[in-house]
């Protein structure tokens, strides 16, 4: 039987109002505004070898930006606001919208995901009842791609397990914690599954008003224009203002 456009997305809101209904418990990795700089090396699916580097700002009452580079590759970079989100790309420049869906895609050749960094910069799990889960196991709150992580315990742990769509699950192993600008980071973790493995390191990470002695700058010289513009300052995450557009043109 086929279902009405309007039944469709009643069935849509309902499935959702269970998610919303429920109280949300963050976790965050960083709780202040930090620029961090990360490194992956891997081996995905098809056996070929694949990297890619990262920046992220992370700014806890403002968006979050995941500027990622490649060899021999595309650069882009990665906006969030918490419920909007959006990629943006240069040469020719193109801002793409996000539904919570496209967070399932993986990041250039990498196994990594963006719904890895939509978690990392959100970090947006259900609250559960401790008396019928454990609260080492995390729920996610709007992830379509990963359901759970498992940690063998709260503080600085060692062994992460998720487990997500396609029945797919992977392991991350950390061997090192590092305190950075007052802020305990992993520095070096093993990622391993069934399909792939790799390593990623924490190579530094520092407060905003650093930006300016970068130790890492010189590596973007050729990238985003602006890409070390002015961070956002203090106040309520933003709808930047593609996103607005977007919203009026679906309404009208």
């Amino acid at each position: 039987m086929r279902l009405s456009f309007t039944k469709i997305i009643f069935t849509v809101a309902l499935a959702c109002s269970g998610v919303f209904a429920q109280d949300l418990c963050p976790h965050f990795l960083l709780e202040k505004d930090l620029v961090v700089n990360i490194e992956g090396r891997f081996v995905n699916e098809t056996k070929s070898r694949t990297s890619l580097d990262v920046q992220w700002r992370h700014h806890p009452q403002a968006l979050d930006t995941f500027f990622v580079t490649f060899p021999n590759e595309k650069p882009f970079h990665f906006v969030t606001a918490g419920e909007y989100r959006y990629m943006e790309f240069e040469n020719p420049r193109v801002k793409r919208q996000l539904g919570l869906h496209h967070l399932r895609e993986t990041i250039g050749q990498t196994p990594l995901k963006l719904d890895d960094l939509e978690l990392l910069a959100n970090g947006s799990f259900l609250c559960k009842d401790t008396t019928e889960q454990p609260a080492t196991i995390l729920s996610t709150a709007f992830s379509n791609m990963w359901w759970s992580m498992s940690t063998n315990r709260l503080e600085e742990p060692d062994s992460i397990a998720m487990r997500g769509a396609f029945k797919e699950s992977r392991t991350f192993r950390v061997r090192q914690w590092k305190d950075f600008s007052g802020t305990r980071l992993p520095t070096l973790v093993k990622l391993s599954s069934d399909k792939y493995q790799g390593e990623i390191w924490v190579r530094s990470a520092y407060t905003a008003e650093a930006l300016k002695e970068d130790p890492i700058k010189s590596r973007y010289k050729n990238g985003f224009n602006g890409l070390f513009r002015k961070v956002p300052g203090e106040g309520k995450r933003k709808i930047p203002l593609i996103l607005k557009l977007n919203q009026e043109l679906l309404r009208n």
